[in-house]
C-alpha cells in the first residue's frame, strides 16, 4: 500500500511540475508577445524558386510590386521613357534612408533635367540578390512595365548565392516562429559572443535551418575559406548550401545569365546598359551580350570613392546619398549621350 501511495504521490508531483512548467511557459510567452514588438521584416520568402525572397510590400517605401518605389500602374507609363534598374543593395541604395535619394531616383531626376522628357526610372534593386535572381526579376517583374532601357548593376555577390535562402524543413521554421520566446531567445543566443564562438559554426555545418533570419528565411552559411579578392564581402560556396541552389553560384553561371539577359533585351527591342563594379577584363562579356558598359570605376575615374561613402578596401560598404547622386548624374549624362530616348 505504501508503495502504491508513494507511486501516486510521485505521479501527482510530476503532473504538478509539468503543469506548472507549461503554465509558466505560457505566461512567459504571453509576456514576451506583449513586450516584444514584432518587426515588419524587409524580406519575405518568394513563391518563385529563383527569386528565393522578395521585398516586403508591407515595409516602408516598398510598393505592391515589391519595389523600392511609389505605387505604379504599368498602363499609365505609355507616355514615358521607362528605365528598369536591376541589381542588389547598390541599386536599392541601402545607405539612402529616403527612396528619393537612391541612385535610380537621382538618375530620373537628372535625366529629366537634361532632356525635359517624361522619364520614369524603376528601382528593382534587392539587397543580397545575385545574377540568377536579377535575371528572374527581368523576366517576371520588369518586363511587364515594358521598359525601353534596362540597367544591370553588377557586384561581386552576383557570383554567390544570396544572403538568405528558404529552409529545407519549412514546418520547423514555422513551428519555431510560432513562439516569440523561442525564436527571439535562440537568435540572441546564437549570435551572442558565446554562440558565435562555440555554436554558430556547428549550426552552419549541421543544422543550417536554425540560422533564423525571418519567418520563412534562414541565413546562408559563409564559406569556410575566405575569398581575399572579395574580402570582407562574405562568399558562399557550393558546399555550404543545398544542391538546389548550386546553379546560382559561380562565374560560369554569371556568364550564362548575362548572355540570357542580353538575348531577352534584344528579343524585345530593349536597350541595355551594364554598370557597377565590372572589371575591365570582364567588359567583353557584357558587350558581347549587347550591353553598353559604364562602370562605377569609369564614373568615379580618379576620384576617391571613400568621399562618396564606398571604401574599395571594404567590399561590404555602400555609397552615401552624395555617392548615389553622383552615380545618378553620371549615368544620366551617359544615357543622354549614348541612347536615343524614344519610346519603343
Amino acid at each position: 500500500m505504501k508503495t502504491r501511495a508513494g507511486h501516486r504521490q510521485f505521479i501527482l508531483a510530476a503532473l504538478t511540475i509539468s503543469i506548472s512548467t507549461i503554465l509558466t511557459l505560457i505566461v512567459l510567452e504571453m509576456l514576451a508577445r506583449s513586450i516584444v514588438t514584432q518587426p515588419t521584416y524587409l524580406y519575405v520568402p518568394s513563391n518563385n524558386f529563383r527569386l528565393i525572397y522578395e521585398l516586403n510590400p508591407r515595409h516602408q517605401e516598398i510598393n505592391s510590386f515589391g519595389m523600392r518605389q511609389e505605387e505604379l500602374d504599368p498602363s499609365m507609363l505609355h507616355d514615358y521613357f521607362v528605365i528598369a534598374v536591376i541589381g542588389d543593395s547598390h541599386a536599392y541604395s541601402v545607405n539612402s534612408v529616403r527612396r528619393e535619394d537612391s541612385f535610380p531616383a537621382r538618375l530620373e531626376h537628372h535625366l529629366k533635367a537634361l532632356t525635359g522628357k517624361n522619364i520614369k526610372v524603376l528601382n528593382f534593386g534587392v539587397p543580397g540578390y545575385n545574377m540568377t535572381q536579377e535575371l528572374e526579376v527581368l523576366r517576371v517583374k520588369a518586363l511587364q512595365f515594358r521598359p525601353d532601357l534596362v540597367i544591370l548593376q553588377y557586384c561581386i555577390n552576383d557570383e554567390h548565392v544570396s544572403n538568405y535562402i528558404q529552409p529545407k524543413y519549412v514546418w520547423l521554421n514555422r513551428a519555431i516562429y510560432q513562439s516569440v520566446l523561442v525564436s527571439r531567445g535562440w537568435q540572441k543566443f546564437l549570435y551572442s559572443d558565446f554562440g558565435r564562438r562555440y555554436v554558430l559554426s556547428y549550426v552552419e555545418e549541421y543544422l543550417p535551418d536554425l540560422l533564423l533570419y525571418s519567418p520563412g528565411l534562414v541565413g546562408t552559411p559563409l564559406a569556410r575559406e575566405r575569398d581575399p579578392a572579395h574580402h570582407p564581402h562574405p562568399p558562399r560556396s557550393r558546399d555550404q548550401v543545398p544542391a538546389r541552389y548550386h546553379d546560382f553560384i559561380g562565374w560560369d553561371n554569371v556568364k550564362r545569365d548575362v548572355q540570357v539577359f542580353g538575348r531577352i533585351a534584344k528579343d524585345v527591342g530593349m536597350l541595355a546598359l551594364a554598370t557597377g563594379f565590372i572589371k575591365d577584363d570582364n567588359r567583353d562579356l557584357y558587350e558581347a551580350a549587347g550591353f553598353q558598359v559604364y562602370t562605377f570605376s569609369q564614373i568615379f575615374r580618379e576620384l576617391n570613392m571613400q568621399e562618396y561613402g564606398y571604401n574599395p578596401a571594404n567590399t561590404a560598404s555602400h555609397f552615401s546619398d552624395q555617392g548615389a547622386d553622383f552615380i545618378g548624374k553620371a549615368l544620366a549624362n551617359f544615357i543622354n549621350e549614348k541612347f536615343s530616348l524614344s519610346r519603343r
